[in-house]
């Protein structure tokens, strides 16, 4: 609901408020207009404050799920890299061991060449999996977890933004209803609401206490 639609539900029913005790005296008149003025104000303060929370939990619940989607590409990137250097070095063993078995049959000068290559081939699978901060399998595995755990702590926290933006926009709809009826149930609901909704914004951000429902 925009503010200005807020705005004019409220309008609308002091106005209509004011019509309907118009053919009262000057001093009562008067009087209804002051108490009038002071429940609109209010009103629009509280619901004011509503708009105001329920932007900033928008605006989380939006982050947690950009962080979501990012940090789900980035794990998925993160294992598929380690997977294929893993396969890489899988592969440079064996030719490793395939030179070494076919050198035993060749010449002198030969299997010396081949024996070079298969060190190399070594070499290369070691380096692979101890070249510390240079994406080594051990560096791209800590990575793809790292972002893992990112993920599930973004992907715990949506469901509670999703909440609580939702009781949020109900609690400024019973304001508004409140505003036009002007009735204290609908008002107190509408509190009820809120406060909710806050709670599960707080705990969403801190995931202080989880719930099992989530």
């Amino acid at each position: 609901m925009e503010a200005t639609e807020v705005k004019d539900l409220i309008d609308e029913s002091h106005e209509r408020e004011r019509r309907r005790h118009g053919g009262g005296q000057d001093g009562d008149q008067h009087g209804g207009h002051e108490g009038g003025s002071g429940v609109k104000t209010s009103t629009a303060i509280y619901i004011a404050v509503l708009a105001a929370a329920l932007a900033i939990v928008s605006v989380a619940g939006s982050n947690a799920g950009k962080e979501l989607m990012a940090n789900a590409i980035e794990a998925s990137d993160g294992y598929a890299y380690y997977q294929a250097k893993t396969q890489r070095q899988i592969s440079l063993r064996l030719a490793a061991d395939q030179l070494d078995l076919l050198g035993a049959g060749m010449p002198a000068e030969a299997r010396e060449q081949a024996l070079k290559r298969a060190a190399e081939y070594r070499l290369s699978a070691d380096r692979m999996e101890a070249d510390d901060g240079r994406n080594s399998r051990k560096d791209l595995l800590a990575k793809a977890k790292a972002a893992e755990d990112r993920r599930d702590h973004a992907a715990a926290q949506d469901p509670y933004f999703d909440f609580a933006e939702g009781l949020l926009q109900l609690a400024i709809v019973l304001a508004s209803v409140f505003a036009i009826t002007n009735m204290g149930l609908i008002l107190w609901a509408s509190r009820g609401l809120a406060l909710v909704g806050l709670m599960l914004a707080v705990d969403g951000m801190t995931l202080a206490v989880p719930l099992p429902f989530m």
